[in-house]
């Protein structure tokens, strides 16, 4: 009989059979979890995780590929957001430091009256009721397409079209749009608003 040390073959399915007969590391598994919910603790599962795979021959080398794996896409993901400023915490201290009366142009609803900015805009208005003094009126909210921003030249062409379509002759009033930036559409707000723009100002509805 030929010992398994002279035999390449043999030598290599006993070492095999070993091995699977090795525990899978619960360091390695606990890489994969964190990882796969994007826990900061991921990475140190994992150092501890090739350390005991190493020393006690255990199994998960890749448990702990793939958690790491998903873990650097999670830090990927939320690199980006806070890139663009649309973290969930970057999003909600924004709308803390707003003043009282102060609302993102995007975010009008039909029928919101406001002081105008002096050109379209896709920033913050102030908003005041229609029975007070006012230069604007929101009259009708389009809502865009999902996917990829639209070119903002393009798009301001367009949803313009459509808002003049869609008003009503007022003497004294020019249509304009809010229409989103790059920064507003990282954020989720996928329309634009059609507002009537007065010549002077206005107390009461348009």
């Amino acid at each position: 009989m030929v010992a398994p040390e002279h035999d390449p073959e043999l030598f290599d399915e006993l070492m095999q059979a070993e091995l699977r007969s090795q525990p899978v590391s619960r360091y390695a598994i606990a890489t994969l979890v964190t990882g796969l919910l994007g826990g900061l603790i991921a990475p140190v599962f994992a150092a501890v995780a090739v350390v005991r795979i190493r020393k006690q021959r255990q199994r998960g080398w890749v448990l702990v590929i793939c958690g790491l794996v998903a873990f650097a896409g999670w830090m990927g993901v939320i690199g980006y957001k806070i890139g663009t400023g649309t973290a969930w915490w970057q999003q909600q201290a924004r709308q803390e430091q707003l003043p009282e009366g102060v609302a993102h142009g995007l975010d009008l609803a039909v029928g919101d009256c406001f002081w105008s900015p002096a050109v379209s805009s896709g920033g913050d208005v102030l908003r005041a009721p229609c029975a007070t003094r006012h230069t604007a009126e929101a009259f009708e909210v389009l809502p865009l397409a999902e996917g990829s921003m639209p070119d903002i030249g393009e798009s301001y062409q367009h949803t313009l079209s459509r808002c003049e379509a869609d008003a009503r002759q007022i003497p004294g009033a020019r249509v304009q749009v809010v229409t989103p930036t790059s920064a507003s559409w990282n954020e989720g707000k996928h329309r634009a608003v059609c507002y009537y723009r007065f010549a002077s100002e206005k107390t009461g509805p348009a």
